[in-house]
């Protein structure tokens, strides 16, 4: 329905219609608001980064605290698992989703978290560059020699002309041929170090996965990663690396020309910024949500800060710069060294108990009219998620030398129930901004751009200038969002100004009180 200025009565004066006489507004969705992220749960060396990297960006601590998160499950993941009560294990690795619009500055938040990993990369691969020169010259020398005596195998010299001697040079060969082969397949070739990759085709990060030993982190301030798993270049979706990576499900990758790879424990950290529109595309896609794969992730809304950032704000400093760079290359390069079966974290009977409170908590809240039963495959997994982070939280805390000696405590579980508690309220708004028809999401999206101007009044002018140029091209495009706003009584058009015989004034809007309050 298109609603312009000139279609609609005018308001009354404001001295005839004050605002306890305007009718509640009705809700665009049942949306709620959301905590701070809770950067003082993170250790210090962490916490103070993502504060520092909040200032120095001018951005929601929530975008560079989701991004520390993931670079832990960079570092542990595949390396540590948490039990939270007996038989119930989870690897410490977790797909994260930070959404935020164009020009919010999402890569250079996760260029600055995220760099440490590649410096500890190079220092891996230059650390293993001789023994892996080593294993591949002995390899390559014991292939040749098996091919060799592959060749004589088929082709043996016949020293003498019975034909028992000839059967018996025959068989040796082949011996030594074999023998010969079986050497050579058994030089294992150390491949080079790889904790981090960006954007790849699902075939390229289980090969991955299963060079790496079952662990890998995929990094990216894009979106392109989800479009690949929908199927970008195979016209089909491709999940199962992903499902099983994030659930540590054992993965089998047959190939026509190569032979099987089999990866028992995969550990694949997703980190991914993306855009409200990416979003809202991957939740029209059936067979994201219908085989699990938008329940497993931990979603993000930083609060903008577009239009109210600082011009030259105070940069990083050093010290903490080295201090967040210093834990994090000791925890990555720590855990790599753990090669054997993950490292298994347990709890002080402190932290058991609270874990127990907190599956008390949320499990009423799966049920019909519980504040998770529309979403209850995600909220399924949020407790596990919960434990997922303390556990992540007890390593960064206590590094890789101690942290797998030293049972978790309470307060770290509670530090990360703040955490998840974050995540729930982003979750329950992420699932209803992607159930949500396309003006609907603009009009959410509009309504919390007229709420940071903090005025009484709006012109369309005022909101396009607020709004993402990259959402909202010209003035048209975002009338449709307007005019649900209007429609749904969160705007009232007011009366046009009468002409002077220049250029038309913008129309403007009577913005309603409850736009201000914290929930919709």
């Amino acid at each position: 329905m298109r609603i312009n200025a000139d279609d609609v009565d005018p308001m009354p004066d404001d001295d005839e219609l004050n605002d306890d006489q305007l009718d509640d507004p009705i809700p665009l969705a049942s949306t709620i608001a959301l905590p701070p992220f809770p950067t003082d749960s993170l250790p210090e060396p962490y916490a103070n980064m993502v504060r520092a990297i909040s200032e120095a960006c001018q951005v929601d601590p929530a975008m560079p605290g989701v991004s520390a998160l993931s670079v832990l499950s960079g570092c542990i993941g595949g390396h540590a698992e948490i039990e939270l009560r007996p038989g119930w294990r989870e690897p410490l690795h977790i797909f994260t989703v930070t959404v935020a619009a164009p020009g919010e500055r999402k890569s250079a938040v996760q260029q600055a978290m995220a760099s440490p990993i590649l410096d500890v990369e190079a220092q891996l691969a230059e650390q293993g560059l001789r023994e892996r020169l080593e294993a591949l010259t002995r390899k390559e020398v014991s292939v040749k020699r098996a091919e060799k005596l592959r060749n004589v195998a088929a082709n043996p010299k016949k020293e003498v002309e019975d034909d028992e001697s000839t059967t018996v040079d025959s068989q040796a060969a082949m011996r030594e041929a074999i023998e010969a082969a079986a050497m050579a397949e058994a030089i294992d070739v150390p491949p080079v170090p790889r904790i981090f990759a960006d954007d790849a085709t699902p075939e390229a990060i289980a090969s991955l996965l299963a060079e790496q030993g079952g662990r890998l982190a995929i990094l990216s301030s894009e979106g392109g990663i989800l479009d690949i798993i929908a199927g970008r270049y195979q016209h089909r979706a491709n999940m199962d690396v992903f499902l099983k990576g994030h659930a540590g499900d054992p993965l089998r990758i047959d190939r026509k020309a190569t032979p099987p790879e089999f990866v028992r424990r995969p550990a694949l950290t997703l980190g991914l910024m993306i855009q409200p529109h990416v979003l809202s595309a991957a939740g029209r896609n059936a067979e994201f949500r219908g085989r699990g794969l938008l329940a497993r992730f931990l979603y993000a809304f930083p609060v903008s800060k577009v239009g109210r950032r600082k011009i030259a704000p105070e940069p990083v400093d050093e010290a903490i710069r080295d201090d967040y760079e210093t834990a994090v290359q000791e925890l990555a390069a720590g855990m790599a060294e753990w090669h054997s079966d993950p490292a298994v974290l347990t709890l002080t009977e402190a932290a058991r108990n609270a874990m127990e409170c907190i599956e008390a908590a949320v499990e009423p809240t799966l049920a019909d009219g519980g504040e998770l039963a529309t979403l209850a495959d995600w909220g399924a997994k949020y407790v596990g998620a919960i434990g997922r982070i303390a556990g992540l939280l007890h390593l960064a805390k206590h590094g890789s030398d101690t942290g797998p000696y030293v049972p978790v405590e309470a307060q770290t579980v509670l530090e990360a129930y703040r955490i998840g508690a974050y995540f729930r309220a982003c979750a329950i708004n992420a699932f209803i901004e992607m159930r949500t028809d396309p003006v609907g999401v603009d009009a959410m999206y509009l309504l919390d751009r007229i709420r940071h101007l903090g005025s009484d009044e709006v012109s369309i002018r005022d909101v396009h200038v607020a709004s993402s140029r990259a959402r909202f091209r010209t003035k048209a495009d975002l009338m449709p969002g307007l005019e649900r706003l209007v429609e749904f009584g969160w705007l009232i058009v007011m009366p046009s100004p009468k002409p002077t015989g220049g250029r038309p004034a913008s129309p403007r809007y009577r913005v309603h009180p409850r736009v201000t309050e914290a929930t919709q």
